[in-house]
């Protein structure tokens, strides 16, 4: 039986993918351990996204007064710690192009491009109004630009 953070995990996954195939994206799930979750195909180009999932704030609580300062959802975007290699994309070439940021309490997800990052939080507006849609459709024009540039 998988651990209770693979199940969330999972979870995400599922919903990510469900929202792609309605999107009218033909994608695989990855196994486990695989550098990907979900590889899909929109209008005839590969694209290779990485899962996050959040099922709580996180609090931010201040140093000096011991107070909460703010709240935030705050994705790792790092991989598993059980993982040699711990963040992508450390060998000069990244193996994703964009992640898949779930809120599960909302069932919304933010799409972003890769980001040499560990870290990602958005404010609890942002992501309650986050349009999926328009959030891939953004994500997924700024990484077509990139390899134009490129």
């Amino acid at each position: 039986m998988p651990c209770p953070t693979e199940r969330v995990g999972k979870c995400g996954e599922h919903l990510t993918a469900s929202f792609l195939y309605s999107f009218g994206s033909d994608l695989v799930t990855m196994p486990h351990g695989s550098h990907a979750d979900i590889v899909f195909e929109y209008k005839n180009i590969l694209y290779k996204c990485q899962v996050k999932t959040v099922t709580k704030k996180k609090k931010y609580i201040s140093k000096h007064n011991g107070r909460h300062y703010r709240t935030g959802w705050c994705w790792d975007i790092r991989r598993g710690g059980n993982t040699k290699e711990r963040r992508y994309g450390t060998k000069g070439t990244h193996n994703i192009d964009l992640y898949a940021l779930v809120c599960l309490p909302y069932k919304n997800i933010i799409f972003v491009p890769f980001l040499k990052k560990t870290r990602i939080t958005f404010n609890d507006d942002e992501v309650k109004n986050a349009n999926s849609k328009e959030t891939l459709k953004y994500t997924l024009d700024l990484i077509k630009q990139d390899q134009l540039v490129s």
